[in-house]
Parts: C-alpha cells; structure tokens; sequence
C-alpha cells in the first residue's frame, strides 16, 4: 500500500497550493512548441489552446505581456513562460511572457491539402450548386439533440411565425463518432421525398471541435445529396469544408434559421401587397363599372317607350291638375268679386247711407260739446288766475302790506304810520300822475 509523502489530511484547496508551488519550482521557465486554438480574448488577458497531435496545454497571456503580440489561430507558435496552477480549478497552465512563430500548425496543414485537392475536383464549384426553395415546406435539421444550436435555430422560425414543418435528425457534432452519425442523418433526410431542405447546425467551437465538419467523407455525402443543403456551423470566423460543399452557407445556426424565416417573411409582405394591390385595383374597377353601370341605366331609362308613355301620362295628370286648380281659383275669385260688390251696393243704399250721416252727426255733435266743456273750463280756469293775479296787484293789497301812502293835491302824504325803519315806500299821486320813492325813518 502506497503510504503519503505528507502525513496530514489536506483540503483540496492545500493540495493544489502544494501542487502549485512544486510545479512552479520544477517549471521556472519552459518554452513550449504547439498549435494555437481556441484563441479569445477578455478584459485584455489572452486566453488559448497550445496542442499537438496527442495533447493539449491551456496558455494565459496577460495583458502587458500580449500588448505587442499578434495571435492567430491555426498558427505554430512557441510560447516562452512558466507553469502555474490555477487553484481555484486545480488545472495547470502555462503563464506566457512570449512567443516564437512557426508556421501553421499540422491540422491547419491537414484543412488546406484537402481543400485544395477537393476544389482541384471541382467539389466545390458553383455550377453544382443547387438552387435553394423560396417558401419550403417541410425543412430537415442535422444536429445535436441536446445542443443549444437546434433551440436557436427553433426559436428563431418561431419567432418569425414561420408555418412549415421541421423534421430533426439528431447526430453527433462533435467527437470520433461525429462523422458517422452525421452522414447517416444526411441520407436519413436524402431519402425523406417531402423535404425540401436541409439545415446543418451546430454552435462554435475550436478547430478540433469541428473537425468532423473537414471529413472528406462527410463532404462527399453532402456534395452529392439530392436535396438542397445550407450550412450554419461555427461562429462567423469558423469555415469547415462542409460549409464549402453546402449549397449555402451563413455564419450560426440563428442566421441559417433568419435565412429560411425571412424569405417566408418576404413573401408574405409581397403577398399582402399583392393582395392590398388587387384589392385597389378591384375596388376602382368595380367603381368605374358602378358609374358605367348607372349612366347605361339612366340612358336606357330616357330611351325606353314604356318610361316616355310613363312621363307622358304623368305630365297630362300634372296638366289636368294644374287646370283644376285653375278652375277653383278663378270660381274663387269671382266669388270674392260677388261678395265685394254685394257689400258696396249694400253700403250705397239711401236708409244705410242717412243712418250713418245720422251716427256721424251724433259722433260730431258729442265731440263739440266735449271740446266746448273744456274750452270753457279752460276759459274759467285763465279767468280765476287773472282775478288772483290782479288783485295782488291792486293798490288795496300793497296799502294793507303798508307799502303804499296815497298823497293830497300838493304831494303830500295823507297818512304815514307803522312804518319801519329803513323801509322803501312807495308813494303814488291820487291822480296817478307820478310817483316817488321815500325812505322815512321812525
């Protein structure tokens, strides 16, 4: 029984700190040999695959480290650093501090002599391409059952409202085994006669992952297929033999399913257009059909005997109408003519006539009575103001206000009592002769 060089129970935490620290005092410094993949970045820090053809060594650049380097995948490259344990993992990888380039790598190698040999075949050239359906009915989709690809690829046509059907033909994507299952989906689908196309998906990936998508095999099957194929393996930067051998080829699994929603999507817009078109069309027809319509109507209504037999016999009930009318206004008339003349003769008869000149007498004589009762009130009235007028004025009135001394022959007052003082007096002559104004005092 193997016994442990450290006699304590570690954590795994302690353990990988000692791993760490004995790998780091093995390790100063290493220069490594190996093909770059996997290659992102984030933050500034590089991340990247360093392998070969049996192993595989994770790599981290910083961010000062990677500032003046220029990394690509496929590339050979050697990488000068140290090894270090990254704990919180416990997966060692290499710290780089800098890099030696190469050439390219043996399976970058691999991926261009067989894509030059099949294009010298003339696998991959237009004139075998296969024209893809506008509006298919029914899709096929290659991928794995498990994966998020066919989820995107759903949700995408759903979103869309897209109205086909979708048949998958679940296979590998990945692994030893990929390539098998994915041709034996391919002629699964091939000998399905309602498909009209078939969709290949499947996510991104490092070259190693998508590599049974470079199978010489697999892009054979999919050159020769019967049935129109468009590829969406990888991301954007990812290209596989099989998106060469495709009848079309996009960028993710969501463009290849956007590709076949938006066509449906167009044709549907140019159907609605269509359809709003002809709609227009058939409304101004049948408008200008309506109006043609009515002017035929009205014209043949001018021209049918029936309808001038018609208006001919309305216009004689009009006549005949309009006659009678006539008729019982001028009897009217004359009867209004007779009355009126009946009333005159009646008003010019000699007991009519000497009974009003008697009520008009009458009407006159009670008016002049009235005018002369008042006349004479009138009369009375001035009379009465002109006796209080005079006798105001009289010389009796000012003798008793003691304003008037009547004088003898010679001038002199005959009598001057009660006067006041400082009292003008007015004295008038018996002959009323002449007068003259004295102010006597008391």
């Amino acid at each position: 029984m193997l016994k442990p060089l450290i006699k304590d129970i570690l954590s795994v935490q302690e353990l990988s700190l000692c791993i760490q620290q004995l790998l780091t005092d093995a390790f100063p410094y290493v220069a490594v040999c190996g093909e770059v993949s996997n290659l992102r970045q984030s933050n500034g820090v590089t991340y990247f695959t360093l392998k070969d053809r049996w192993s595989q060594i994770a790599v981290v650049f910083f961010k000062t480290d990677a500032l003046k380097i220029q990394f690509k995948e496929g590339k050979t490259l050697i990488v000068d650093g140290r090894i270090d344990v990254y704990v919180k993992t416990g997966r060692y990888q290499i710290i780089g501090r800098g890099v030696r380039e190469v050439g390219y790598g043996y399976w970058q190698q691999r991926l261009e002599a067989l894509k030059q040999a099949l294009t010298s075949e003339g696998l991959f050239d237009k004139s075998r391409k296969k024209t893809l359906p506008t509006l298919p009915k029914h899709i096929g989709v290659i991928t794995s059952k498990e994966g998020a690809a066919f989820r995107d690829f759903m949700g995408i046509l759903r979103r869309k409202q897209w109205k086909g059907r979708v048949t998958l033909f679940p296979s590998l994507v990945q692994g030893d085994r990929a390539v098998h299952t994915l041709i034996k989906a391919l002629r699964a689908a091939d000998k399905v006669q309602s498909i009209d196309l078939v969709a290949i998906v499947r996510g991104g990936g490092s070259l190693e992952d998508l590599w049974c998508f470079n199978d010489e095999t697999l892009v054979r099957t999919i050159a020769n297929s019967k049935k129109p194929i468009i590829s969406g393996v990888g991301h954007e930067i990812d290209h596989t033999l099989c998106d060469f051998a495709a009848d079309l080829r996009v960028e993710t699994p969501t463009a290849a399913a956007e590709k076949i929603a938006n066509a449906y999507v167009q044709c549907i817009q140019k159907t609605d257009a269509l359809a709003h078109r002809f709609k227009s069309y058939a409304y101004v027809q049948f408008r200008t059909f309506k109006q043609n319509f009515l002017l035929a109507t009205q014209y043949l209504s001018k021209v049918d005997p029936n309808n001038k037999i018609q208006r001919e016999h309305t216009f004689i009930k009009n006549l005949q109408r309009r006659l009678q009318q006539s008729f019982h206004q001028y009897l009217n008339q004359r009867n209004h003519q007779l009355a009126r003349y009946s009333f005159q003769l009646e008003c010019f008869h000699v007991q009519n006539r000497i009974a009003q000149a008697l009520q008009h007498l009458q009407q006159q004589k009670q008016r002049f009575n009235l005018s002369l009762r008042h006349h004479l009130h009138t009369l009375f009235q001035k009379v009465d103001l002109w006796k209080t007028r005079l006798k105001n004025v009289s010389l009796e009135s000012y003798v008793k206000k003691g304003l008037l001394v009547p004088l003898d022959v010679l001038g002199n007052p005959k009598a001057y009592t009660n006067f006041k003082s400082d009292t003008m007096l007015t004295v008038i002559h018996k002959s009323g002769k002449y007068c003259v104004h004295v102010k006597s005092k008391e």
